[in-house]
């Protein structure tokens, strides 16, 4: 691990970059002098005047741009007031104009300018030649053999990239040591199914890509003040500063973008469901996890490249996401379903979200430690983990399909289908994650302790998701609400004189197995509620309820037209 990166002679030697000599500019001779640059002015006749001190040291370490040779920016690197070492890719744009921006970011991270020499701060950055080329990223995660943070660059080619970008996570940071969070947080969360499973994905996050598999979310629902706030925070503990790293659901499809590109190839967590629109949740969890960015077209004309990203994501809710859209009048469909797997923040032991409290003498104690540790230990658990996954990227790619294919196995019931086994591969990849951040020594866990945690947490998933297809269950849903909602809209041909009913749908009649619903051929497409006719047919007929897989014609009082029988059971009105 580097925190980014300098000139070549640093990577190849370990040496401090040599300070640039004088820079010889178009106006005057700007030097770097351990005190501060200074600037010197050529007079009228072209000798440099006095020189004065315009901001304290400043150096340009050397050149970024990105794998396509765009992009281009200058690696500074500078101290603050308290000696504290500043770094920052600049990208070479801002330079344009007046470089107010540049002189903006500069002062904030404690560069003393000297007052009126901002313009020669500017120039000298944009004089100083420096021949050393780093690669550069807009993009947080994987990159080749690095793994990029926008302030920590992990791995054997930590050396070639650094972050040049303006979203900056700054909730990630460190406090306290290793030992510290594995004993006082780590520790709270053992024997805790809830609170391991949260953890265990915060480590899984870095692994999607690795994995080869789609980005994913998983939610606790259950009732107001259980606690998934406080295990959702030991959570956000791994990589940085537990309120700020935990985010709200209060955003939009398009403002989630930006939030999803900070993430990338990590770990994001979206506090209270409820905080965005029932009418936008369900787009906005569909966007999450489609990973892309939607396309947007440059000034010139052209389309803008499109960013990507791959995640996990952690959700809270007191009500799970398709009843949340349902009671704003929406629904969702199995794929959103699978995407976003919600599991009952209960733990069943009588201690909400927890099964242990670790002796404390009653649950409000245990969250109050457990807010106050987390709060004084993060961020070093998720540092020891990217140092030690960015060394160990090729082992881990090699067998984590493997290591996958096993923990699946024993999380899978006998009569599991594609949708389970999609879920269970993210199940088994926090499963995974929580085991080797044992094995590096980060959690202080038994060994099976995340493993148990994956399972428990997976069949009280399953439990509520169903054995059968999802998409199957809501067609069968859909249809039979439909007909309870609209009883009125199918004329019963047992009155023996029926009146004409308006916005017809169909016919009702009563028949040995229950009522029989005639719907109109021309109709059929109602019933189906969003779903295509030949999504539809085949789960009807599947089930029964629909007799052939084709209309037939019947003779009803208005004459023989062509409809659909559905037979719907006694029970299907349950």
């Amino acid at each position: 691990m580097r925190n980014f990166v300098a000139l070549d002679d640093y990577r190849l030697n370990h040496k401090k970059p040599p300070e640039p000599e004088t820079v010889l500019g178009e106006k005057g001779i700007f030097t770097l002098k351990p005190d501060g640059v200074f600037y010197a002015a050529f007079s009228s006749d072209g000798q440099p005047q006095t020189e004065r001190r315009i901001c304290s040291p400043l150096q340009v370490l050397g050149e970024t741009r990105s794998v396509s040779s765009d992009s281009w920016g200058r690696m500074l690197e500078w101290k603050d007031g308290d000696g504290k070492t500043h770094k920052w890719a600049m990208p070479v744009e801002l330079l344009a104009g007046d470089g107010l921006e540049v002189i903006r970011t500069l002062m904030s991270g404690g560069l003393h300018i000297a007052t009126g020499k901002s313009k020669q701060v500017v120039d000298y950055i944009n004089t100083c030649k420096a021949v050393s080329r780093i690669t550069c990223t807009n993009k947080t995660g994987w990159h080749g053999g690095a793994y990029v943070t926008s302030n920590t660059v992990y791995g054997e080619d930590a050396g070639e990239y650094v972050y040049q970008g303006s979203l900056i996570n700054t909730a990630i940071g460190q406090r306290g040591t290793l030992a510290e969070w594995k004993g006082q947080v780590s520790a709270c969360a053992a024997g805790n199914s809830r609170a391991v499973f949260a953890i265990s994905a915060a480590f899984a996050a870095s692994l999607v890509r690795l994995a080869g598999i789609e980005s994913g979310g998983f939610q606790y629902t259950g009732e107001s003040k259980d606690g998934k706030t406080t295990v959702v925070k030991m959570a956000a503990s791994v990589f940085g500063v537990p309120d700020d790293y935990k985010r709200l659901w209060r955003t939009t499809s398009n403002a989630l973008e930006g939030t999803a590109l900070m993430h990338n190839d990590g770990f994001l967590i979206l506090d209270e469901l409820k905080m965005c629109s029932s009418k936008e949740v369900g787009d906005v969890a569909y966007n999450l996890t489609n990973g892309q960015e939607k396309a947007r077209s440059t000034k010139a004309g052209g389309m803008r490249e499109l960013r990507t990203w791959k995640l996990l994501y952690f959700s809270t809710g007191e009500i799970s996401l398709p009843d949340y859209v349902a009671s704003g009048g929406g629904k969702t469909f199995a794929g959103q379903e699978v995407r976003h797997a919600d599991i009952p923040s209960n733990a069943g032991t009588g201690f909400k979200v927890m099964d242990t409290i670790h002796g404390f003498k009653d649950l409000p104690a245990f969250f109050a430690h457990i807010n106050t540790t987390i709060n004084r230990n993060y961020g070093t658990a998720g540092d020891a983990w990217l140092q030690r996954i960015a060394t160990d990227r090729a082992s881990i790619e090699a067998t984590i399909g493997d290591s996958l294919t096993t923990i699946k196995a024993e999380l899978l019931p006998d009569n599991s289908n594609t949708q389970h086994d999609v879920v269970a591969t993210r199940f088994a990849l926090v499963a995974l994650a929580g085991e080797m951040a044992t094995q590096y020594g980060i959690t202080g866990w038994n060994d099976g302790e995340a493993t148990g945690a994956a399972k428990r947490c997976f069949n009280d998933w399953l439990e509520g998701f169903g054995a059968g297809n999802r998409e199957d269950t809501k067609i069968l849903q859909a249809v039979t609400a439909f007909i309870e909602r609209n009883g009125a809209k199918f004329q019963d041909l047992t009155l023996i004189s029926p009146n004409a009913i308006p916005d017809l749908v169909g016919y009702s009649r009563m028949a040995a197995s229950g009522r029989e619903y005639l719907v109109l051929a021309s109709q059929f497409e109602r019933i189906c509620d969003g779903y295509s006719r030949k999504q539809v047919v085949p789960v009807l007929v599947a089930a029964g309820i629909l007799q052939t897989a084709t209309s037939k014609p019947e003779r009803i009082p208005d004459g023989v037209k062509k409809v659909y029988v559905l037979r719907l059971q006694d029970d299907s009105h349950e």
